[in-house]
């Protein structure tokens, strides 16, 4: 004959007396679960009141206490009570979870567990303490979000309250520590506080809280302070107003961050923004009056040296015939290089309007401009549909110009230059690549060559002023066209670069908006 198990009466007992003794209320939330299935067996009034499930309800309802869990917090749930019942320690230590109460509401609470009965772990005793910090996840302990305050803790930062109708002020450490004030138990009131702000910031700082007294909302305000050893500080004050049931404004509670350090960096920043951007204008006026300037002389050479070739060109022979035809030569490379540098230096300065610009059009016009050097290098251009964007027309088609007069200079020996114009729009995975606006609609334009190309190494320096890759007597010009269509792509807020394809060409890609935003203030 098989004897059934009798029930332990002791523990039962033992069980029942507890769970009389915590039936009786008090403040916190208490509950008991099992060890298996984690079914809520009892729960006190207060348990109750705050989340609407009464024992009544879990003798209906067989209630889990994970089934007032989010799904992610049942494993750590677990983990806190396996914890519990091995280590000791655990058992005065809390862990923070989101509880659904049974009107669909969510409540935040500390979590303390221990095992039930002798420490044998078929039941948990959950004690919960309604977490009043109003810090929401990821603090799933103390721990966590101690390591969060510590950011807080410091000689930059501080909260404060006032109690308006008593007129006392209190003070965290951290204001202490801003306001440079050695007896933090010192006595404060509104006009104490107030008396800390410097003269010229006093009626604004006022103004605001007056501001937010009549309109109850949160406000942000920055203002300087002259603290008790004499140091001026700027001060980034974050404002809210409590109200009683009855509406009346009973407090001001907020928080005040020290930024001195920052906005001087901010201001310094500034300074040199500004330096930058004077110096650049008059590197610009310098360019433009001086190459302006250069002209004139330029062109008495230039008439002098014609009027020597016509006059005396049966006189001049031999090294005087070739030093007239070299310094006339110069003279072209100066010229040259005198209206690159106007050019450059136009590009930012232009007053002509962006509008919707027909690149088709402009490579048709292109061609026809250099259809004699076309002609006589045997070129072939090839293009597909070019898009219609918002541009400054001139400006693309000085861009479609340099590119393709640079791809004809630098063509192969007997050779002739082949250019490939192929345009798309850009996709999603190509603005992240290039790190461009996700809402903003690009084109993508390809400029492929058969030409010489050049070294990888040299990618981004032939976009530099006056850098060139070859001699002068190789292959002519000033240095400057790429550098050119650099400025231009970025006064279009676009991207060029080039790739080189060893033993076919060059690749030249510039990628532009379709639309200008501000074209006004651009």
């Amino acid at each position: 004959m098989v004897t059934e198990p009798q029930p332990d009466t002791k523990k039962q007992e033992m069980t029942y007396e507890m769970l009389q003794n915590i039936a009786m209320g008090g403040p916190s939330l208490v509950a008991v679960i099992s060890s298996t299935e984690l079914r809520i067996s009892f729960v006190n009034e207060t348990f109750g009141k705050k989340l609407g499930y009464t024992n009544q309800d879990l003798v209906e309802t067989g209630l889990l206490f994970t089934d007032l869990l989010e799904e992610y917090m049942i494993d750590r749930l677990r983990y806190q009570l396996n914890n519990c019942k091995e280590n000791v320690d655990a058992r005065s230590r809390y862990v923070i979870y989101k509880l659904k109460a049974k009107d669909g509401s969510t409540h935040c609470f500390n979590l303390y567990a221990s095992p039930l009965i002798d420490g044998t772990g078929e039941m948990y005793h959950l004690v919960l303490h309604p977490d009043l910090s109003r810090w929401d996840m990821p603090f799933t302990s103390f721990n966590s979000r101690e390591l969060f305050l510590e950011h807080f803790n410091s000689d930059s930062f501080g909260t404060f309250e006032w109690l308006i109708e008593v007129d006392k002020v209190f003070w965290s450490t951290g204001v202490y520590r801003i306001y440079e004030i050695d007896d933090v138990h010192q006595q404060i009131n509104n006009e104490f506080a107030a008396s800390f702000i410097h003269p010229d910031d006093k009626a604004r700082t006022t103004a605001e809280m007056t501001k937010a007294l009549e309109s109850g909302e949160d406000i942000t305000v920055e203002f300087r302070i002259i603290t008790a050893k004499n140091n001026i500080k700027i001060l980034h004050s974050i404002l809210r107003v409590i109200r009683n049931k009855d509406g009346k404004a009973v407090k001001f509670a907020g928080s005040i961050r020290d930024v001195t350090d920052q906005r001087q960096i901010e201001q310094n920043l500034k300074d040199k923004v500004e330096e930058l951007h004077h110096s650049n204008k008059e590197l610009e006026e310098f360019a433009y009056v001086a190459s302006h300037d250069m002209q004139e002389p330029l062109r008495k050479i230039t008439t002098f040296s014609d009027r020597l070739s016509e006059k005396y060109k049966d006189v001049l022979t031999g090294d005087g015939l070739m030093y007239l035809s070299r310094m006339t030569a110069s003279a072209e490379n100066m010229r040259s290089l005198i209206n690159d540098l106007l050019e450059f230096s136009r590009i930012s300065k232009t007053g002509q309007p962006f509008e919707m610009a027909n690149l088709d059009l402009i490579l048709r016009q292109v061609k026809t401009d250099l259809e004699l050097t076309i002609e006589e290098t045997g070129t072939v251009i090839n293009s597909n549909k070019l898009p219609k964007i918002d541009a400054v027309t001139s400006q693309m088609k000085q861009l479609f110009a340099n590119l393709i007069t640079n791809a004809i200079k630098f063509h192969k020996p007997d050779v002739s230059p082949v250019i490939n114009i192929e345009a798309s729009v850009l996709t999603a995975e190509e603005k992240q690549r290039y790190e461009l606006a996700k809402n903003v609609s690009y084109h993508k334009i390809e400029v492929t060559d058969n030409g010489i190309g050049f070294e990888s190494e040299y990618a981004i320096r032939i976009f530099q002023v006056f850098q060139r890759l070859h001699g002068k007597s190789e292959y002519p010009g000033s240095g400057i066209g790429l550098a050119i269509c650099k400025k231009i792509l970025e006064y279009h807020q676009g991207l060029i670069f080039a790739e080189n394809m060893p033993d076919m060409g060059a690749r030249f890609t510039f990628i532009l908006p379709d639309h200008q935003k501000n074209k006004e203030n651009l």
